[in-house]
């Protein structure tokens, strides 16, 4: 994407709020990646760099209509103007996965690279990364048509509201403040989350900060097979058990009490092996005041305690507030397009907003984390960056 260029001699005015929500996406080279998918190559002009930034600004500030979104690029600075009509024939037309490609090229920025490495020193407690891996399903509000692989003129089903919907699988950073999604798949509602995990870590093992991160994910990816092989390629992980699963106690470790004005909790430290797999793990049971237990099987070794052993599966809610983010404050759960192609062109393109609003928020601290700088952009798009706070 173009940067503007002040004429000689003017000063530089200042930098509005729209603006500088679009300065990380102007460093990636959309124009190769236009090329790289033929978009535009039969058109004079494609203005895919225009039509982004208005289907990322969708994203976080949705429109009711296509002729609410048209009067929207009309007032707004930093897009020209798009008729709702034309919008709507480009994101069904053009190929989503160019926005796919541009997704992981911003996550690869430097400028990114430096931020999770800011957020990461905060955590002062913990010097390794933790990537969460959980997926979260997209009720649809109209119907989908889903094309024939074959033909992509032939339909193969319509999804229809009320159905299952599609399922957003993400693999994301939850060790900081900022939560940055790094690996994405989005599936039929049908299909079940542990088959794309293998596709998700497959996109995290790319990134040059995360040399030895610490997986963590819910009972829904529970499959003994998966945590021997993470064991054996020496990664480590943290999830959840069944307090009733099958296990040989092999060592009695520790026990922890902890003790406020909750009362006490007791905490037991085990190696034991799992069913039979023949492989052993370390098991961390918390019993809570009331008797109730939650069990964690683990890969960390005992340089880590249990509590923070615990303490680290907690950041898993950082990705549980990332989808509610998601679904509270932007569109990713309402459509313009009707086609499955255009459905996923928006999708990426909200994530893609989503991603800003982050890198927006960490470079002008606020109270109210993502919903209040979603607020914010919205309410002073237009307003310089000096009359911001």
């Amino acid at each position: 994407m173009g940067t503007q260029i002040e004429p000689p001699g003017d000063s530089p005015s200042p930098s509005t709020v729209g603006a500088d929500f679009y300065s990380l996406l102007d460093a990636v080279d959309s124009e190769f990646i236009a090329n790289d998918f033929e978009i535009g190559t039969y058109t004079a002009k494609h203005d895919f760099d225009n039509h982004l930034k208005v289907a990322v600004f969708e994203g976080v500030h949705p429109s009711d209509s296509l002729d609410e979104l048209a009067e929207k690029t009309d007032t707004h600075d930093e897009l020209a103007y798009m008729a709702g009509s034309t919008f709507s024939r480009l994101t069904n037309d053009r190929d989503y996965r160019a926005v796919v490609r541009l997704l992981f090229e911003l996550l690869h920025l430097p400028q990114l690279y430096h931020q999770r490495g800011v957020q990461r020193k905060r955590l002062s407690w913990l010097d390794r990364a933790v990537v969460a891996t959980d997926a979260t399903n997209l009720t649809l509000t109209r119907s989908v048509v889903i094309p024939s692989e074959r033909h992509d003129t032939e339909t193969l089903r319509v999804i229809q509201p009320g159905e299952k919907g599609l399922n957003l699988n993400l693999a994301a950073r939850v060790d900081g403040d900022a939560k940055h999604p790094l690996g994405v798949t989005v599936t039929a509602g049908t299909t079940r989350e542990p088959t794309q995990f293998d596709h998700l870590q497959s996109d995290v093992e790319v990134f040059a900060d995360l040399d030895s991160p610490i997986h963590v994910f819910d009972r829904g990816y529970l499959d003994y097979e998966r945590f021997c092989s993470l064991k054996e390629r020496e990664e480590d992980f943290i999830c959840l058990l069944q307090t009733d699963a099958r296990v040989d106690v092999l060592e009695h470790v520790q026990d922890v009490e902890i003790t406020d004005d909750a009362g006490t909790r007791h905490v037991r430290d085990e190696r034991i092996e799992l069913a039979e797999t023949g492989e052993p793990f370390r098991h961390i049971v918390f019993e809570d005041v009331d008797g109730e237990e939650l069990a964690y099987l683990t890969t960390l070794s005992s340089a880590y305690a249990p509590v923070e052993v615990m303490s680290i599966y907690t950041l898993r809610t950082m990705i549980e507030i990332l989808f509610r983010e998601l679904k509270q404050y932007t569109s990713i759960e309402t459509f313009h397009s009707q086609s499955l192609n255009g459905v996923l062109f928006e999708v990426f393109c909200t994530l893609i907003g989503y991603v800003l609003v982050e890198w927006f928020r960490q470079r002008h601290p606020l109270r109210g984390g993502v919903p209040e700088a979603i607020r914010r952009i919205r309410a002073r798009w237009n307003q310089s960056l000096r009359t911001y706070g």
